[in-house]
């Protein structure tokens, strides 16, 4: 079995996760660029108002489509839509409002087969699966970024129906739900639209909440990651400042130029507005497409490239400069650039090399990568981390992989973490994956000549890393989950780990199962799905992801594993540690093991 690559076709869409992390490094986060606010504040940063912008004199900006246009409906899309949870044991609800109950039946038949020829199958049908105790109608709710195409992916949040008896959510999966366009237009009011995105899979719930009474409805809510997958491209259009045909022609015929593709990019369609649609190679990189289009030039004479390609080589130096604008730009004036930057690569200053070696980077200059693995590489440099995420962008350059891996085996845990991110993104063989139970989760191996630590993902994905040599767990041990749907034990002298398993909905026990001492051992048993093997023993016992989680963090907490525990924070270069969940604290939780 294959897993789904960390990110690629059908992956959470580029543009989240550039546009908060990568996109500063590619020149996206300039004052003349994207925003996520009201469409008024939108209009005026993106050069509606050309002598507000403060750099509107900046030759990154005179002459280019971005000074002549701006982006309509460039905030994330709300979407919404009733599910259904099953898996819950009785900890579910019979309940169900009325006018849900309608939509939702209608909903389940549409998206599921509950019909069966199979002599002594049962035939369940959405009626009697509402009213079961082991399911509870939930909302489903998540933001499709800007720039999505179909088949992008995004996290959605999952809360039990208000006024339903539902007791918990945790180890439910969501079946297949259907999310509409969605927008309050009245604290009491909001209007619905089509169908966008659809959600499902198995809820991730807060790990480090079991067990306390303080933050019982936290248990109510949970998220899925990656569950969301968009049905259908979202509209993007330019919109001229002054409408003209004569320019709306230019621009669609300077982008097409500039990607050229089987099927039309921009499309004139009227005096003002220019339709795009996103090139196959930018299909998961949709917020760099959307910046580079912004930044190209309108003029494509040779010498007009090679004269500002000299002009943005000169503006660069001054430290005041757009200069992630600027290496913009300077990609997209192409191979004319190349002269300019092979001089900005050896620069003594920082900011000038880096977001020179970002523009030649994404021209295949392979020693742009070069200057990009010495930032990567560079001790306290304030570049360090995003130059390993443009490494990871950078396709086809065996340099690149080789520097990521060299910093796999950095003192500082961040480093590893986001160069094994950066590996993961150029689909790397030095990272070993499998997946677990199906979508359980990815188990993924991580060469590293440091001490062994524990990665566990929280956003995007279900992974769990393990960096560096493969943990034991050591006796003695004992472990015992707070709900108690598994316990671990060894004794001084087992040459084994027991492990037990209780599904807490409806008391179902497990036999003791022995498992050994390796780690890798004990999360495939915990993980994979529920099964017994051709000898009669227990090949799986079905542990939800966030359980799991929280077993990785005690065991290594209480030194029963030989490594470090680490959960990713939004962003890998803050402190290291689980977030702190509602109504309870959670300090003590910073960096287990260590």
């Amino acid at each position: 079995m294959t897993c789904t690559p960390a990110r690629g076709p059908g992956t959470t869409p580029r543009f989240s996760r550039l546009g908060r992390l990568l996109l500063p490094a590619l020149g996206v986060a300039f004052q003349a660029g994207c925003v996520w606010d009201s469409e008024s504040r939108q209009k005026l940063e993106l050069g509606v108002d050309p002598t507000a912008s403060p750099y509107a004199k900046s030759a990154s900006y005179r002459d280019t489509i971005g000074s002549m246009t701006y982006y309509q409906g460039m905030a994330p899309m709300r979407v919404r839509g009733y599910g259904l949870v099953v898996g819950l044991g009785h900890n579910g609800s019979s309940e169900c409002p009325r006018a849900i109950f309608d939509r939702l039946v209608q909903a389940l038949y549409k998206q599921h087969n509950f019909t069966s020829s199979v002599v002594g199958v049962r035939n369940i049908k959405p009626e009697a699966l509402i009213e079961d105790l082991d399911t509870a109608v939930v909302l489903v709710h998540g933001e499709i970024p800007p720039g999505a195409v179909a088949g992008s992916r995004f996290d959605v949040v999952v809360t039990a129906v208000p006024g339903t008896q539902t007791k918990s959510l945790r180890g439910g999966r969501l079946y297949t739900a259907d999310l509409e366009m969605y927008r309050a237009v009245t604290p009491n009011a909001a209007l619905s639209g089509r169908v966008l995105a659809r959600a499902s899979g198995p809820l991730f719930l807060n790990p480090f909440s079991e067990g306390d009474a303080a933050t019982q409805s936290v248990s109510l809510e949970g998220i899925i990651l990656g569950g969301g997958e968009v049905t259908e491209d979202r509209r993007l259009r330019l919109v001229l400042l002054q409408p003209s045909y004569h320019f709306a022609q230019k621009i669609q015929d300077r982008i097409n130029a500039q990607m050229p593709a089987t099927d039309k990019i921009a499309d004139a369609i009227s005096p003002s507005f220019v339709r795009l649609a996103i090139p196959e190679e930018f299909r998961n990189d949709s917020g760099h497409f959307l910046a580079l289009v912004r930044a190209l030039y309108l003029s494509n004479d040779p010498r007009f490239a090679a004269a500002r390609a000299r002009e943005l080589g000169e503006e660069i130096l001054h430290p005041t400069a757009p200069h992630g604008q600027i290496a913009l730009c300077l990609e997209g004036l192409g191979r004319a650039a190349l002269p300019v930057l092979d001089e900005l690569y050896t620069n003594e200053k920082d900011y000038v090399s880096f977001h020179a070696a970002v523009a030649g980077v994404r021209l295949g200059d392979h020693l742009a990568a070069d200057v990009m693995a010495m930032h990567a590489e560079t001790p306290n440099g304030e570049y360090r981390f995003r130059a390993m995420r443009a490494l990871g962008e950078a396709r086809g350059m065996a340099g690149a992989g080789m520097c990521l891996r060299r910093l796999l085996d950095d003192v500082d845990p961040r480093i590893q973490i986001a160069a094994y991110e950066a590996l993961l993104e150029r689909r790397d063989p030095v990272i070993k994956s499998m997946c677990i139970g199906g979508d359980n989760f990815s188990l993924d191996r991580v060469p590293s000549e440091r001490p062994s630590f524990i990665y566990v993902k929280r956003q995007g994905s279900r992974r769990i890393a393990v960096f560096g040599d493969e943990p034991e767990c050591g006796p003695p041990l004992l472990y015992r989950a707070p709900d108690g749907s598994v316990t671990i034990t060894a004794g001084p002298n087992d040459d084994h780990l027991t492990v037990l398993r209780v599904v807490t909905a409806t008391n179902a026990t497990s036999p003791a199962v022995p498992v050994h001492f390796d780690l890798g051992a004990l999360l495939e048993l915990l993980g994979s799905d529920a099964g017994v093997d051709h000898d009669g023993q227990v090949t799986g016992l079905a542990v939800d992801y966030a359980a799991i989680a929280r077993a990785l963090y005690h065991l290594s907490r209480d030194k029963a594993i030989d490594a470090s525990f680490v959960l990713e924070q939004p962003n890998v270069a803050e402190l290291f540690g689980p977030a702190r969940p509602r109504g309870r604290p959670e300090s003590e939780l910073s960096f287990a093991g260590s």
